[in-house]
């Protein structure tokens, strides 16, 4: 949760707020507060109910270089499962890498864009600490077609 959500609202006093609410949802909307997030679709796919686990893709992968070695690169990341989890992706480079968080709802399309300061050489979807169905497609070596 901590990973969503940001360490300080996994640090809210329960003691606190032990009497004050009994409904369900008063502990997503504690949390949301806290947050600043609109968590439903975290609650709705992995507390409520269980919708089992996502399954993250690259569908697309676009590079293109800019003023001197910097590059953006856009990436589409597909889940074709029935549960949303917001994932790691890392653009492994020449000279390092770059890492960003992107949410991806379930049966949903998520796009991100990622300055690199090299030229990129592979992303991975998922650093593995989401649970998912298949991750044998996370990775995509990124060739020599970068547009100039």
């Amino acid at each position: 949760m901590g990973r969503i959500t940001g360490p300080s609202c996994c640090t809210i006093d329960t003691i606190e707020y032990a009497d004050a609410d009994t409904a369900p949802a008063y502990l997503q909307h504690l949390i949301e507060g806290e947050s600043k997030r609109d968590l439903q679709w975290f609650f709705e796919d992995w507390v409520y109910g269980d919708r089992g686990l996502p399954d993250f893709r690259l569908a697309s992968v676009h590079s293109r270089r800019m003023e001197g070695t910097n590059y953006i690169v856009t990436l589409t990341v597909e889940n074709t499962g029935d549960a949303g989890a917001e994932v790691q992706i890392t653009l492994k480079l020449e000279d390092g890498q770059v890492t960003k968080k992107l949410e991806v709802h379930a049966k949903s399309l998520g796009i991100i864009r990622m300055e690199a300061a090299s030229a990129p050489v592979e992303v991975t979807v998922n650093d593995g600490s989401v649970p998912e169905s298949d991750i044998s497609n996370n990775v995509y070596k990124i060739g020599s077609s970068t547009k100039e």
